[in-house]
């Protein structure tokens, strides 16, 4: 999102004060989307209030485990532990520092190795050091394939490197390529990496993505290398907008726009001259050799044109031989003749003759390894990918592709991923066109397909994240790899990133189409904590098209699945919802219940998200049926424990009770954090229903499974929901003592929202004993990270103290005020609490004061009619305290317009409802004065069990 971009920059150039407010509105906005959480930390900390950007983590940590069974992305779980290793707070940095001087921000250092033999070219580096001293922004090195532009642009961009302290970043265009060129939408993620920006911090937009590239860039000195540029356009895109910055591009184009209308600076690479060419084969084969047959060595210097390519294959070829150049010079001159006469005019002829004998020089197992490189596209592929191609082993392989390197075919072998020149790729791609069947091909392409996929799953396991659903066998021969743990597996991720990418792209246009969605899908999670969004959202489109233009409904389904899940992380809910609608119809067409069951989970997700709790209901019920069906107990639990959650939210108390105790019977007696959590749900229906010895019950085990469990979220959450049932029960010296433990045990764990319902507490119990500045205090404690969260339940909540504080200093239309304002909120969003909006507005309405607002405006009729809908909304929902109350109100009301009888029948049925409450709380709202002191809670979870069982409960 663009004004995330904005934020971002902001923070980088010293502005996060200002980026503080914007950023607290987007997450307000998007509650669970991780970017501008993540910005807002770093913004927190730079203000010097780390222990904020703390609790900010913590909270939205918990409602994705809540909401989503999920956590955060490991960036932002890095982020976090940095903060926490990080000490006291970051003192605020000047008001605009240079960017590259930001703390933990690295500078990138990306140039590839300088070529091990560059000779001459003195003219070329005399020009383009002449652009340095004129600062040039922009600078073109041009020239025909094979003539070694890539050397020159690397040669002299090592030589001035530290004239750019600020990085240098590198990046293969693959505009020459066989494969797709890179467009910017797949660059400036890259380049924003390069930069420090963590993938989850990179806007989804062009538009955003070049704004904060240019940004990170302003009054830096960045060396920018742009290899193998195909398109002008491209390069625009991509120019840094400070002048400090150099950008430096190699192309076979000439690329005349660039200098016609951008005023770039252009130096023509040409072939070598006749004495470096001369020097570069000398290099190669040895002076002595040189010396010994120099009209041989002229010779083979025209045959290979003087192109250092074909120089170097030459000069690999030869070696050492005694008497070899002469007789690779026959040999040459027959090939470079017949090539000529096939292909008139073509740059490369001298490159293809040299390469025509470097390959066939190989033995027969080195050649079927050389070609197989040429079945997908790319510009390098490790061992075990090559491996699979190749149908052998991945020692076997090696040795073999050892032996192309030693003729210049390929180059780094010994560094575990063989690369290659893209002539050299073009020319193996040829040679398995012509020697090896479209069949032989065809299970080339599919070892490697798999073996990456294969290894994706694998990965993603090991990380312990999301892995695919119904995973195909294994092909054989595709050598996927395994991981020792999720370190192994992201860096594995993150060195094959490109090549996995060509490979769906090289998939989605030649098939087998089925792997381009298979690869997509795995990566799922993978994207989310490794790749920025556009990458996902980019390679997910194309695999939805692919699939629909394949006819296949499960990939489609699985598509839009993918898609509804970035869009969600994108806090682009309404499109994540449209996703999940798509999804939901594709997997039922196609009769996937595993897809039809993730889609409605999605989808009743989303809709909570947005306040449509009565809509996401269904879905709930929906995919916890087909869950069943599919004997996925796992997920059956998730999706009991939050359909608990969102009956209670919706106040149908007795459907919350049945899918809590249908959760607990499936867990058992384990010790595990859902376990825990379906304790507290099932205890705060009780408190609801004024069942409160149950409810005690449930939370003294809840303790012990959170004990053993190493819950302290759970400890926390539990706390809060017994000081709820003190309340309720007229134990306001207990209800006092586990709000104040709740309220240190989630600071400790940054559960912001169980602080917001913990100071709500504290604030109601201080109300009763007459403490009304305290009461204040709390309450604006709890709405400041309310409102900062998102909270709306917590919300509700505090607007309904604030309401009875108003209504204890006789302020009843500032209580009114804070009544109405809450019951907007709660209509969608919290319907439990909407019983207990309308009795309070019925009390105030009878309080002195409150009188009529306008022309036939009658109070104690509205105050009769608020009290009417309470008693009706909470005796459906089953809150028996609250309907007591509401009854009470109601024979009140009748006895103040002189109706006895209504009096007398609403009094008896009030009494008869709090005579079912077992314990009874006083009726008239009388609470014995507080003379609890606030003592501090020991360190260990075994002290604070002990304490909470000794002072928490009875014996």
């Amino acid at each position: 999102m663009a004004r995330e971009g904005v934020a971002e920059a902001g923070i980088e150039t010293g502005r996060h004060r200002e980026a503080i407010a914007e950023l607290l509105r987007l997450t307000a906005a998007h509650p669970l989307r991780e970017r501008p959480h993540g910005l807002l930390m770093r913004a927190l900390h730079r203000d010097g209030r780390s222990a904020e950007a703390l609790e900010l983590y913590t909270a939205l940590r918990r409602r994705m485990v809540d909401e989503l069974a999920m956590e955060p992305s490991s960036d932002l779980r890095d982020l976090h532990q940095r903060l926490l290793r990080g000490g006291g707070p970051a003192a605020a940095p000047p008001a605009r520092p240079a960017p590259a001087s930001a703390p933990g921000r690295p500078v990138p250092r990306q140039l590839p190795h300088t070529p091990r033999r560059f000779v001459g070219r003195e003219r070329e580096l005399v020009r383009l050091d002449s652009c340095l001293r004129t600062a040039e922004p922009l600078a073109l090195i041009v020239g025909p394939a094979g003539v070694g532009k890539s050397a020159l642009a690397l040669n002299w961009a090592h030589r001035v490197a530290d004239r750019f302290p600020d990085g240098q970043l590198f990046l293969d265009m693959r505009g020459f390529d066989n494969a797709e060129p890179m467009t910017p939408e797949e660059a400036l993620p890259l380049l924003l990496q390069g930069l420090g920006c963590a993938p989850r911090d990179i806007p989804l937009g062009a538009g955003a993505q070049t704004a904060l590239y240019r940004t990170l860039l302003a009054d830096r000195r960045v060396l920018v290398v742009l290899d193998d540029v195909a398109d002008a356009s491209y390069v625009r895109r991509l120019l840094p907008a400070s002048a400090g910055s150099l950008t430096l591009v190699t192309s076979r184009d000439r690329l005349s726009g660039l200098v016609t209308l951008d005023g770039a600076y252009r130096v023509s690479c040409d072939v070598l001259d006749g004495a470096a060419a001369l020097e570069l084969i000398s290099g190669a084969v040895g002076a002595e050799a040189v010396a010994a047959d120099p009209e041989a060595a002229a010779r083979l210097v025209e045959l290979c044109d003087r192109l250092p390519l074909a120089l170097c294959v030459a000069g690999s070829w030869i070696g050492d031989r005694p008497g070899s150049i002469r007789a690779y010079v026959r040999d040459l001159a027959d090939r470079g003749r017949l090539a000529r006469l096939h292909v008139e005019g073509e740059e490369s002829v001298a490159v293809r003759a040299a390469l025509d004998l470097s390959y066939g020089a190989l033995p027969d197992d080195a050649r079927h390894a050389f070609r197989s490189l040429g079945v997908l596209p790319g510009t390098g592929r490790s061992v075990p990918a090559a491996a699979a191609a190749a149908g052998t082993d991945e020692h076997r392989l090696a040795d073999l592709l050892r032996l192309a390197q030693r003729v210049h075919l390929l180059r780094d072998v010994e560094h575990g991923r063989p690369a290659w020149h893209d002539l050299v790729h073009e020319y193996a791609r040829d040679r398995t066109t012509a020697e090896d069947t479209p069949e032989e091909r065809a299970r080339a392409v599919t070892r490697v397909l798999d073996h990456y996929l294969q290894s994706v799953v694998d990965a993603a396991a090991t990380a312990g994240l999301y892995v695919m659903r119904n995973r195909p066998p294994a092909v054989e021969g595709s050598l996927p790899r395994k991981f020792a743990d999720a370190e192994e597996a992201y860096a594995w991720l993150d060195a094959e990133w490109d090549d996995l990418a060509a490979a769906i792209g090289h998939a989605a246009e030649h098939g087998p189409a089925r792997y381009v969605w298979w690869l997509v899908d795995a990566l799922q999670d993978l994207f989310h904590h490794r790749r920025p969004l556009s990458d996902w959202m980019r390679l997910a489109g194309l695999a939805r098209e692919v699939a629909a233009r394949d006819g296949d409904l499960v990939g489609q389904a699985s598509m839009c699945l993918s898609l509804g899940s970035a869009r969600w992380r994108n806090g682009d809910l309404r499109g994540a919802l449209a996703e999940y609608e798509e999804a939901e119809e594709l997997a039922r067409s196609a009769g996937w219940a595993y897809g039809e069951a993730g889609s409605l989970q999605g989808k009743g997700v989303t809709l909570k998200l947005l306040g449509e709790l009565r809509r996401a209901l269904p879905c709930y019920d929906r995919a916890l049926a087909l869950y069943r069906t599919l004997d996925n107990v796992k997920n059956v639990e998730i999706m009991l424990i939050n359909t608990a959650s969102l009956n209670l939210a919706l106040g149908r108390l007795d459907e919350a009770e049945k899918a809590a105790l249908a959760a607990l019977d499936l867990i058992g007696d384990t010790v595990h954090h859902n376990r825990a959590m379906a304790l507290v749900n099932l205890a705060l229906v009780r408190q609801r229903q004024a069942r409160y010895e149950e409810a005690t019950a449930a939370l003294r085990t809840c303790f012990l499974v959170s004990r053993d469990s190493g819950s302290a979220y759970t400890e926390a959450v539990a706390l809060e929901a017994l000081g709820r049932v003190h309340a309720d029960a007229g134990r306001d010296e207990r209800a006092l003592l586990a709000y104040e433990d709740a309220l240190a045990v989630s600071r400790r764990v940054e559960n912001r929202n169980c602080q917001v319902d913990s100071l709500v507490g504290l604030a109601a119990v201080k109300l009763r004993a007459g403490r009304a500045e305290e009461t204040a205090g709390h309450l604006d404690d709890a709405f400041e990270i309310a409102e900062r969260t998102g909270h709306r339940a917590g919300l509700v909540e505090v607007l309904l103290t604030r309401a009875d504080l108003a209504r204890a200093q006789a302020r009843p239309a500032e209580a009114l005020d804070h009544l109405e304002r809450a019951e907007r909120l709660a209509a969608d969003g919290t319907p439990l609490a909407l019983p207990r909006i309308h009795l309070t507005t019925a009390l105030t309405l009878m309080d002195p004061g409150s009188g009529p607002r306008g022309a036939g405006d009658d109070p104690l009729a509205r105050a009769r009619a608020a009290a009417e809908r309470a008693a009706e909304l909470a005796g459906e929902s089953g809150q028996r305290l609250l309907h007591a109350r509401a009854a009470q109100a109601l024979a009140q009301l009748h006895e103040a317009g002189g109706d006895s009888g209504a009096a007398h029948e609403a009094g008896a049925a009030a009494a008869g409802l709090y005579a079912a409450l077992d314990p009874r709380p006083s009726s008239d709202g009388h609470r014995p004065p507080l003379r609890h002191r606030h003592r501090e809670l020991p360190p260990d979870a075994e002290s604070r069990l002990t304490l909470y069982l000794t002072e928490h409960f009875d014996a």
